[in-house]
């Protein structure tokens, strides 16, 4: 049984390869082809599968994570699409909210962006579903055909549909998408129903309109990748990684692409989770580093918070994720001296192409991986296990001429300036996600992974008073390594609007149930085994009178069966105390949305360990780093080359494959069963 995951980044695609018996782990990091992520995918699968020598039979899994769709909506890149919904309703999605974004209200020259639809590809269906779900003008075949012919004169390459109240009675959405579908095979329609079965209209439009502006670009992305991967002979094991955490089959992932819109921090939240049990370091604070972004997230008792909703230039998007906050600081991100002659980081990135100016691709701007380069942090000639040669020359020249020049300051302290304005700005990310949600980031360990992560680390913790860092084997990877031992995962909603009372306790079994047999089906299609389905329910409650409302599970509900109706209300009310500081037990609680989650269960890859030695690492080399205002000579060792029980003091590189970790003068490092490093900044204390 092999498993493999991909996380394909910005710059690199990140291959990992997992025996699931023995936890036997192979590796690849491939440079990106512009325009051609597909082959890049299916070369480093053919790289790792010759590596690992192994045949197309003993893979059982492939796991796919990417940000296809992420950056397809960023840059505007997507479909051109159509909105159908009803007569009078087509500015639904330009009126939005009441209230103004909080960053806008007094920023009032300043436009909102611009809804992914314009006016003209809005149309309108005569037809009204009213709030009790009783039809009160039905869908006629003129108005089908009306709809069908603007459709195609409009030549988009998708159509998202959204009826009022859809979410209790869904036939007029799905005529119109069987109708749609039959007329014109070559457009793909989705529908709000199928996506979000939620109530708000605005939400809903929203979100289903990003699901058909991306559905073109991952749609055409996955079967040029089915291609590419039939002459491994393992097309037909490929899963997309989703925001939720958990894969799907591409054919159930495309009813609704938006849950992939942000499962490209995901991995690495699932991997660290996963670390957290093996460890036993269950508060983490993950930090991880890529060539365009640093994506941050909390994990408090081994696991990580969850959401479902985010906006993306302020249109919502309603789809369950990992809670993770993301910034734009990563090893491609460019460097520039703003109008009063601050130093900025990103959020621009040069990418993979051309990339920073060190990679000699044709890239002219002063980025972090050129910084890091000048600084000592990094090897020219062993980065990303020497696939690219780095020309330090380069960076340097760039670096001396748009901003210590500018500066009248030397390259190496113009150089860790910048790395030191980047430390701050990633730490600032860090606080949002604990000191501002009331945690302490001094009570967790910070967990740098990705390419960057690990050689930032000891700056971002020394800026926050972290004490410890927790740097897992191949840091680089470890998006794709969790890729690879993820669960299959669904999640399936509709809204409810009533008041709760124990008696409701029969008919709810109905409503869970009927999701319940969606999710089976689901299952039924991906080969889940019977016994590795479990299911979560839970409800959305708010008090009677309030707009917003908190999911709450109850821990000891399995599923199945009736559901304990008065254990929700009390687990309601003790999580508003613990969010909004008080409780009123005697109001009445309104049922917002049920939820049920479907996890079928897989075959968790687990970590290899190994006795510990007493042999004490050898330094391979010696280079000058950059420490505590000096060039210092430090020693270079191969991560490879530790074992358990190993204990290292800074100042230290320990280089490997997909990245490098720097240990400062006083630092303490050993090395756990798991070839983990944990590192003491302050071990005196």
């Amino acid at each position: 049984m092999v498993r493999i995951g991909i996380d394909v980044g910005g710059t690199f695609t990140d291959v990992v390869l997992v025996h699931a018996g023995t936890g036997a782990v192979h590796v690849a990091k491939v440079l990106n082809e512009p325009g051609r992520r597909h082959a890049t995918v299916a070369r480093g699968i053919s790289l790792v599968m010759e590596q690992a020598g192994i045949s197309a039979s003993d893979v059982s899994f492939i796991g796919h994570g990417t940000t296809i769709t992420t950056n397809a909506v960023i840059e505007r890149k997507g479909a051109r699409i159509a909105l159908i919904t009803n007569k009078g309703f087509r500015d639904v999605i330009e009126i939005g909210r009441f209230s103004r974004p909080a960053d806008l209200i007094y920023r009032v020259q300043v436009d909102k962006p611009s809804p992914l639809v314009p006016r003209h590809l809005r149309f309108e269906a005569d037809c009204r579903i009213n709030a009790q779900g009783q039809v009160l003008k039905d869908l006629d075949q003129a108005d089908i055909d009306r709809l069908i012919a603007e459709v195609r004169a409009s030549e988009v390459s998708a159509v998202a549909i959204c009826l009022l109240f859809s979410f209790l009675d869904p036939r007029h959405e799905q005529r119109l998408r069987d109708a749609l579908r039959a007329a014109l095979p070559h457009i793909r329609v989705l529908i709000s129903s199928d996506v979000l079965p939620e109530f708000r209209e605005f939400p809903r439009t929203s979100t289903t309109l990003f699901a058909a502006y991306v559905a073109p670009v991952l749609g055409t992305y996955i079967d040029h990748l089915m291609e590419a991967l039939k002459a491994s002979e393992v097309d037909d094991r490929l899963f997309i990684f989703q925001s939720n955490g958990g894969v799907g089959r591409p054919d159930l992932v495309m009813r609704n692409p938006a849950t992939t819109l942000l499962s490209g921090p995901a991995g690495a939240v699932v991997g660290a989770a996963s670390l957290a049990r093996t460890t036993g370091h269950t508060h983490l604070i993950t930090m991880d580093m890529g060539g365009t972004s640093l994506d941050v997230c909390l994990l408090k008792d081994g696991k990580a918070e969850a959401t479902t909703a985010r906006e993306i230039d302020y249109f919502p998007i309603v789809t369950p994720m990992l809670d993770v906050h993301t910034v734009g600081a990563g090893g491609g991100s460019i460097v520039t001296i703003d109008d009063v002659g601050r130093l900025k980081v990103g959020p621009e990135s040069a990418s993979s192409d051309p990339g920073p100016a060190c990679y000699g691709l044709g890239g002219d701007h002063v980025t972090l991986t050129d910084v890091n380069l000048v600084l000592g942090y990094i090897d020219p000639n062993d980065f990303a296990n020497g696939a690219v040669k780095l020309d330090i020359e380069r960076a340097r020249a760039v670096i001396e001429r748009d901003i210590a020049g500018p500066l009248g300051t030397s390259l190496h302290q113009a150089a860790a300036g910048i790395f030191q304005v980047a430390a701050s700005q990633m730490a600032e990310a860090i606080r949002f996600v604990s000191v501002q949600r009331g945690a302490d980031p001094r009570d967790f360990k910070l967990c740098p992974l990705g390419g960057g992560g690990p050689i930032h680390a000891f700056a971002i913790a020394a800026e926050l008073g972290m004490r410890q860092v927790l740097v897992p084997s191949n840091p680089g990877l470890f998006s794709a390594g969790g890729i690879a031992g993820a669960d299959f995962t669904h999640d399936y909603s509709r809204s409810i609007l009533k008041r709760l009372e124990a008696t409701d306790a029969a008919s709810l079994e109905k409503e869970f149930e009927s999701l319940r047999h969606r999710a089976q089906t689901d299952f039924d299609s991906e080969g889940i085994s019977t016994t590795a389905r479990r299911f979560e329910r839970s409800m959305d409650l708010r008090y009677v009178g309030q707009t917003t409302e908190i999911n709450v599970r109850v821990s000891h509900d399995n599923g199945e069966g009736t559901p304990d109706v008065t254990a929700f209300i009390n687990e309601f009310h003790r999580q508003h105390e613990a969010v909004y500081t008080y409780a009123v037990p005697g109001e009445p609680v309104e049922l917002v949305n049920i939820r049920l989650r479907a996890i079928g269960e897989t075959h968790t890859p687990q970590r290899a360990t190994a006795s510990t030695q007493s042999q004490a690492p050898r330094a391979e080399s010696l280079r000058p780093v950059w420490f505590n205002g000096a060039m210092v000579p430090t020693r270079v060792i191969r991560r490879e080359s530790l074992v358990p029980g190993n204990q290292l003091t800074g100042p230290t590189i320990v280089q490997e494959l997909s990245s490098a970790t720097v240990l400062p003068p006083g630092a303490h490092a050993q090395v756990d069963l798991h070839r983990n490093l944990l590192i003491s900044l302050n071990p005196e204390r």
